[in-house]
């Protein structure tokens, strides 16, 4: 695959844009929390991430409607210019601004990666999609590996401010890199509906009309409204737990980027053995390990919990975007992905939401249970859905008349 002169500029932007990313998502969870003194607060910093994924169906249809290329080009250039914002955050009195950049960095996101995953889709062979996917999750978990530790280290030697004007450079680089990115665009018919309700509709019918999608989707709504806890619950399980610096939370997002790299080469040759859909079953249940592994109040038992977790991230990402791109006509894939993202990403914000109150009132240790309760029923349901031994074969298209 990194024959393709267009994967390998694809993977250097990802790689580029990654790396800030993650250091500003770090460094700005420790900057709300230095700010306020809440784990609350530094929670509700990755609620405002989380939050403009309710829209992500709406990013579809622009998506579907112009060249992926130039959309990809122009969400990374606006994105740099934004988190030049950071430079006027100063103390607590600018909390709501660090929010704000926060938010925008979120709505980004709903156009970025929709927009990459439908041009990897027309760049790599189907057969090889998975293989793809998966390794763009391995150069996330190499970022995962680094970026949280820089991103600490350079809060707490410069500063956010300078980790926001670090992170505007990358997404400057990744906006460059696409440039060198030959995308082929889908044929769109001049005359059909320019709704944009149809079209939003269009992506619905679609997503759940096709079983695979459908139950997948179904199954990591029901994963991401709680699994949103973790992302408060892990400053309680450092700080509670482990009785470790704020900081070690860098630490343990590194052991997770360990575990990305370690399922993202192992993705493809799943997704053959086993089916895309039986990944996301895989992933799921490692979320279940994952947070019974945090119950015990112990380091290298933690560090486990952060390496599985790794696991569990990569692959239901990978079959989750994969079984859409399979099962999903060109023309409609931005709005699939969107429409896919939107339905999952929802009860992950709100989750987000429910944890950072809740983590006020309830012991960590209940809603890790709760975490591991739920996530297991999903992971046995999924299974249960899916035939034991099934083909691990390309589905057709939903867009085929045979398929339906």
């Amino acid at each position: 695959m990194l024959r393709s002169r267009s994967l390998r500029f694809l993977l250097l932007g990802q790689t580029l844009s990654s790396l800030g990313d993650r250091a500003l998502i770090i460094a700005f969870g420790i900057w709300a929390k230095e700010l306020t003194g809440s784990d609350g607060a530094a929670g509700v910093a990755f609620f405002f991430v989380a939050f403009p994924t309710l829209l992500a169906p709406f990013a579809g249809v622009v998506i579907d409607r112009y060249p992926r290329r130039r959309v990809f080009l122009f969400a990374n250039l606006i994105m740099a210019g934004v988190l030049l914002l950071g430079l006027l955050v100063h103390g607590s009195g600018q909390l709501w601004l660090l929010y704000l950049i926060i938010l925008c960095y979120g709505f980004s996101t709903i156009f970025i990666d929709p927009t990459q995953s439908t041009i990897i889709a027309s760049i790599v062979p189907k057969s090889e999609l998975a293989d793809a996917n998966g390794l763009l999750q391995t150069v996330s978990g190499g970022v995962r590996l680094l970026a949280p530790l820089i991103g600490a280290g350079l809060f707490t030697v410069v500063g956010g401010r300078a980790v926001a004007v670090i992170d505007a450079a990358t997404f400057v680089m990744a906006a460059l890199c696409v440039l060198g990115v030959r995308v082929q665009e889908p044929q769109r018919d001049a005359a059909a509906s320019t709704s944009w309700r149809q079209e939003i509709s269009e992506g619905l019918r679609h997503v759940f009309r096709a079983a695979a999608l459908r139950d997948v989707v179904l199954a990591l709504a029901l994963t991401m409204l709680v699994m949103g806890f973790s992302q408060t619950l892990i400053f309680a399980i450092t700080d509670e737990g482990l009785h470790r610096p704020v900081a070690f939370v860098g630490v343990l997002s590194s052991v997770q980027g360990v575990g990305v790299i370690t399922a993202g080469f192992a993705a493809g040759l799943l997704a053959r053995r086993v089916g895309d859909v039986r990944v996301v079953t895989m992933g799921i249940a490692c979320l279940t390990l994952a947070a019974l592994l945090y119950l015990v109040p112990h380091v290298a038992t933690a560090v486990g919990a952060a390496f599985v977790f790794g696991l569990a991230v990569c692959w239901t990402t990978v079959g989750l975007i994969t079984t859409v791109q399979l099962r999903t006509a060109p023309e409609l894939r931005g709005r699939a992905l969107g429409t896919a993202m939107g339905a999952v990403s929802l009860p992950q914000t709100i989750s987000i939401a429910l944890g950072a109150g809740l983590s006020v009132v309830v012991d960590y240790r209940v809603l890790l249970g709760l975490m591991a309760g739920v996530t297991a029923a999903c992971a046995l349901w999924l299974a249960w859905r899916v035939p034991v031994g099934a083909a691990a074969t390309e589905p057709r298209p939903v867009s085929d008349p045979a398929a339906d």
